[in-house]
C-alpha cells in the first residue's frame, strides 16, 4: 500500500514533541492514520474512473475489453440540450466545453460525453465464436469479431461462448448517487487480478522430461511464470485478504461468466454530479408500463439507449443497477399497473436479494440492505428500467414502441423485443441514504470479501461484495475439489477450455491427472475418495458422482458444432452402463447462499480452506478394474426445485416461470436464443463438473516403484496425499510441480483384461499409450498452431486494413495480446 514519505509525515509531526520516544510514537501514528486513510476507499471521479479501466485493459488484456457505446453501437455522445423550437419542432442537441473534457477523445470527436462499457471475459478460454455478430444489426462497424481461427475453423471445435452466461453491472443511472461506479470498478480489478495470478504459470510453457520447455521462445519462462504466480498469489492472501479459495472464485467467475459493466451510464449527469442526463431522468426511459400515447417520452437519454442497445446484443439472465437515497434491495414489481402484487418468480428474487443482503452485511451504524419489491419498499414508477429488463419479453401490453425527438431520434424498431431479449433478474440497489456518503463510511480494502459488520465494512466493500453474488449465482455450477484428501492446488484455470477438442488432444491433457496406487485385483479395500462442492445455487436437491473408464468417452465433450456442455454424445456415455453411479452418504445440502449456510461442510475445514462452501464425498470402488486403467470421474447436482413455487398474489397469473434463471435450473425444454447467445435448459436437470482423471498404479508395484514415485513427487514438491511413507494420491500434471519420472512409474506393469463396474472388459493402456503420445507431441503441435496462426493473421490483416481482427495463441500472453477493441 502506498504511504506518504518519511519526510512529509516527520514534518507534520508537532514540533514540540519532549523526547524521541514521544516523536517516534507520533510519527507511528501518524504513519498509521495515512496508512488505513489509503486503505479506504474513496469515491472516484470520472477521470479517475477512466483512468483506471484503461490501466486494466492495460495490464490484463486477456480478460478486460474497454469499449463506448458510442463505438459499438454507433450512439451520439450524451451532451447538454437546447430546445429551439424550429419548423419541425425537434429540439437541436449542443454541448458545452465542460461536457467530460476528461475524456481524451474529446477533442477528436466533438463535444460530449461517452459512455464506456467494460467487459469482463476470458477470451481464450471462452472466444467468441466467428460467424456471430453481437450488436444485432446489419453494420459491420457495430460489432465484435474476434477469432480463434486455428480451433474454432480449422479443428472444427467451438468455444461454447454462446453458453457463457452475461451479467450486467450498472454502476450509476442518476448521476449524482454515487457508490456504485467506485464499488463496480474496485469489484472489476480484483476480478482479474485474481484471474491473472489464478492462470499462471501456464501449461504450455511446462518443461518436458528433457528439461526442455514447449514454448521456444524462453526456456526460463516456465520457471518465471512458476514464481510469479505464488508470488502474486501470497500478495493476494497476505496484503490483499484474498486466501486460495476465494482468489480460486473470482477465477471462476472471471472465466465462466461474460460480465458487462458500464460504471456510469449516465455519464454527462456523472461527471456533473447530477441526477439527470440533460434534464431527463434515464430511469423513467424505458418502455415498459408507459402509455401509447407517451412514446415520444421514451428512450430519450442516452443513458437509456446505452442500456438498451447492450441488452439487445446480449442474452442477461441477470443484473444490478445502483442507485443511492435509501438503503434497500428491491425487486418487481415496481410498476404501478402491478400495485400490491408479486411477480412471477418471486420466490427465487427473494432468496437471491436475501443472499445479496447477508453477504453485503452491515456495518457501523448501518444494518444489512433491507429487501422486497420495489412498490413495496420505494415506490412505483413508469418507464423504470427494472421491470423493463425483466418483462419487457412476455408481457408485451406493457411494452410500447418508442419514437423519441431527441439526438435526431431513434429507430422504433430498437424498442421490439423478441422472446427471450428481456428476462432478467435486475434488482435495484439503493446503496446508501447520503447519495454521496462521507469516505469514512465506505470501507477499506483490508479483507474485501470477509462479509463483516465491522470497521472494514463499509458501502462501497459491501456493494462489490454483493454484485461479486450476481456474477455467481447467475448459473449454477460443481466443482471437484479433491482426491483421497489431496485438495487441489486449483479450481478451475483461466485460459484453458478442457471442454474443447483443439484437434490435437482430448480433454486428459488439460483435465487434472490424479495419480493413485492399485489396490491389487479383487481386493475389499480398492477404494478412492472423492470430495465435491456446488456453487451459484442456493438448495442442493441431489448430487453424486459417475464414474467410468476413459476410452468410452469421445474426444470432445462437448459439443463440437454447437458448444454445448455435455454434448448429446457424452451424456449418452455417462448415462450407459459403461458408467455407474456413486452416491454421496449425503445427497442433498444447501451452497454458501443459503439462508442457513452451507451443507454439509468437513470437519477438517480451517480458515484457508472452502469452509464457506459445501463439501460432499464419495468412495468410488475401484478393486474390479484393472491396474493402469484410465478413469474419467465428474460430478453432478440438481438445484432449486423450490424456485418453482409462486407465490399467492402474482401477477399476471397462470404463466409459470418467466425468467432465464429459473427455467435454466428446472425447466429441460428451455430455449432462449438473442445475438448469438444461448440459454438452454438441461435435459435432465443435471449440471455437470469439469471431469478429472485418474490413473490406477500397476499391481506389480513393488517397494521400488512406490518408493521411487515417493522420491519424485518429493522432490519436485508435487502436490500429493500421504499415509505414512504410503501414498494415497499425486496431483501428476499439477501447475506447481514437474515430475520427469512419475509417468514411468505409472505405466509400469502389465495389464490384463477384466471385468468391472461398467461391464466392460477393459485394459486402458491404449488410453495411456495416447496420454503418453500426447504429452510427447504437445511442444510440437503447439508450435505448428503458432506458425498457421500467424500466417493466418499476416493474410487477413494484409488483406483488409482498415478491419484489425486479432488472433491469439490458446495459451496467449498478455504481453502479446493486441488491443481488442469493439469496433
Amino acid at each position: 500500500m502506498a504511504i506518504s514519505s518519511q519526510s512529509a509525515l516527520t514534518m507534520t509531526t508537532h514540533p514540540m514533541a519532549r523526547s524521541n520516544g514521544d516523536h517516534e510514537k507520533s510519527y507511528q501514528r501518524l504513519a498509521q492514520q495515512q496508512q488505513t486513510r489509503d486503505e479506504q476507499y474513496e469515491i472516484l471521479t470520472s477521470a479517475a474512473i477512466l483512468d483506471r479501466m484503461q490501466k486494466m485493459v492495460s495490464n490484463f488484456p486477456n480478460f478486460v475489453t474497454l469499449t463506448t457505446t458510442q463505438e459499438w453501437f454507433g450512439l451520439p455522445r450524451a451532451v447538454r440540450s437546447y430546445q429551439i423550437m424550429l419548423i419541425t419542432n425537434v429540439p437541436i442537441m449542443t454541448g458545452k466545453d465542460t461536457d467530460c473534457p476528461f475524456d481524451k477523445n474529446y477533442k477528436e470527436h466533438g463535444k460530449g460525453c461517452n459512455n464506456y462499457v467494460l467487459i469482463i471475459q476470458d477470451k481464450e478460454a471462452h472466444p467468441e465464436d466467428p460467424d456471430l455478430k453481437l450488436a444485432g444489426d446489419s453494420d459491420p462497424d457495430h460489432y465484435i469479431k474476434i477469432e480463434d481461427y486455428f480451433f474454432q475453423t480449422q479443428a472444427g471445435g467451438r468455444s461454447g461462448w454462446k453458453y457463457v452466461p452475461d451479467v450486467f453491472l450498472s454502476g450509476a443511472v442518476h448521476g449524482n448517487e454515487r457508490v456504485g461506479p467506485t464499488s463496480l470498478l474496485e469489484m472489476s480489478e480484483l476480478l482479474v487480478e485474481a484471474a491473472h495470478c489464478e492462470s499462471m504459470p501456464r501449461m504450455r510453457l511446462k518443461p518436458t522430461d528433457d528439461g526442455n520447455t514447449t514454448d521456444d521462445a524462453s526456456g526460463k519462462m516456465w520457471e518465471q511464470e512458476l514464481a510469479n504466480a505464488r508470488a502474486c498469489r501470497r500478495d493476494l492472501a497476505d496484503n490483499r485478504g484474498v486466501p486460495s479459495p476465494y482468489r480460486q472464485w473470482l477465477a471462476r467467475l472471471v472465466s465462466t461468466r461474460r460480465t458487462v459493466v458500464i460504471p456510469t451510464a449516465n455519464a454527462l449527469g456523472y461527471s456533473q454530479d447530477v441526477r439527470e442526463e440533460a434534464g431527463i431522468d434515464p430511469n423513467r426511459d424505458f418502455p415498459f408500463d408507459v402509455s401509447p400515447s407517451d412514446s415520444d417520452d421514451c428512450m430519450q437519454t442516452i443513458a437509456g439507449r446505452s442500456i438498451n442497445e447492450l441488452f439487445r446484443s446480449h442474452l442477461f439472465p441477470i443484473g444490478l443497477t445502483f442507485h443511492g437515497g435509501m438503503e434497500v434491495i428491491a425487486y418487481e414489481w415496481g410498476a404501478p399497473t402491478y400495485l400490491n402484487k408479486d411477480a412471477p418468480d418471486a420466490a427465487a428474487q427473494d432468496a437471491i436479494a436475501s443472499a445479496y443482503s447477508r453477504y453485503a452485511n452491515g456495518f457501523r451504524g448501518h444494518v444489512p440492505y433491507d429487501y422486497g419489491t420495489m412498490n413495496d419498499k420505494v415506490y412505483y414508477v413508469r418507464g423504470g428500467m427494472e421491470d423493463w429488463a425483466f418483462a419487457g419479453s412476455w408481457d408485451p401490453e406493457r411494452v410500447v414502441e418508442c419514437t423519441p425527438r431527441t439526438f435526431g431520434g431513434y429507430p422504433r424498431d430498437k424498442t421490439r423485443y423478441n422472446n427471450s431479449t428481456l428476462r432478467a433478474f435486475n434488482m435495484l440497489i439503493e446503496t446508501s441514504s447520503p447519495k454521496a456518503p462521507d469516505r469514512s463510511e465506505l470501507g477499506t480494502r483490508t479483507d474485501p470479501l470477509v462479509s463483516s459488520d465491522g470497521g472494514n465494512n463499509g458501502h462501497i466493500a459491501r456493494n462489490l461484495r454483493l454484485a461479486l453474488v450476481a456474477m455467481d449465482v447467475v448459473e449454477p455450477y460443481v466443482s471437484i475439489r479433491g482426491v483421497e484428501g489431496l485438495e487441489f492446488d486449483d479450481d478451475l484455470i483461466p485460459q484453458v477450455n478442457i471442454r474443447r477438442y483443439n484437434g490435437i488432444s482430448d480433454y486428459v491433457e488439460n483435465s487434472k491427472i490424479i495419480y493413485v496406487p492399485s489396490s491389487g485385483i479383487g481386493k475389499s479395500d480398492g477404494s478412492i475418495k472423492v470430495s465435491w462442492t456446488v456453487g451459484g445455487a442456493f438448495n442442493i436437491d441431489d448430487t453424486e458422482l459417475v464414474v467410468g473408464l476413459r476410452e468410452f468417452l469421445p474426444s470432445n465433450l462437448a459439443d463440437v458444432e454447437d458448444g454445448v456442455y455435455p454434448s448429446a454424445t457424452t451424456l449418452n456415455v455417462i448415462n450407459s452402463n459403461k458408467f455407474h453411479v456413486v452416491r454421496p452418504s449425503i445427497t442433498v445440502g444447501r451452497t454458501r447462499w443459503h439462508v442457513d449456510g452451507p451443507y454439509p461442510t468437513t470437519s477438517s475445514n480451517d480458515s484457508d480452506s472452502f469452509s464457506t462452501f459445501p463439501t460432499f464425498e464419495a468412495t468410488v470402488d475401484t478393486s474390479n478394474y484393472l491396474p493402469t486403467s484410465t478413469l474419467v470421474v465428474f460430478a453432478r447436482a440438481k438445484v432449486d426445485k423450490d424456485w418453482l413455487q409462486q407465490f399467492k398474489d402474482v401477477a399476471p397469473t397462470g404463466l409459470g416461470p418467466t425468467s432465464h434463471i429459473v427455467n435454466a435450473r428446472r425447466n429441460p425444454s428451455y430455449l432462449a436464443l438473442n445475438a448469438g447467445k444461448v440459454i438452454r435448459g438441461k435435459v435432465d436437470d443435471w449440471w455437470y463438473a469439469n471431469p478429472i482423471t485418474i490413473f490406477i498404479g500397476s499391481d506389480n508395484q513393488g517397494t521400488e516403484a512406490e518408493v521411487k514415485l515417493l522420491h519424485e513427487a518429493e522432490s519436485n514438491e508435487a502436490p500429493r496425499s500421504v499415509d505414512g511413507n504410503r501414498i494415497k494420491a499425486i496431483h501428476i500434471n499439477s501447475r506447481f510441480s514437474n515430475l520427469s519420472g512419475v509417468m514411468e512409474a505409472v505405466s509400469g506393469g502389465a495389464a490384463e483384461a477384466v471385468t468391472g463396474p461398467a461391464s466392460a472388459t477393459a485394459s486402458s493402456l491404449y488410453s495411456l499409450g495416447i496420454l503418453l503420445i500426447l504429452i510427447n507431441l504437445f511442444a510440437l503441435a503447439i508450435l505448428v498452431r503458432r506458425r498457421r496462426q500467424k500466417r493466418y493473421v499476416e493474410r487477413i490483416t494484409s488483406d483488409d486494413k482498415e478491419f484489425e481482427v486479432s488472433v491469439g495463441p490458446y495459451h496467449d500472453d498478455p504481453a502479446e495480446d493486441t488491443d481488442r477493441r469493439l469496433i
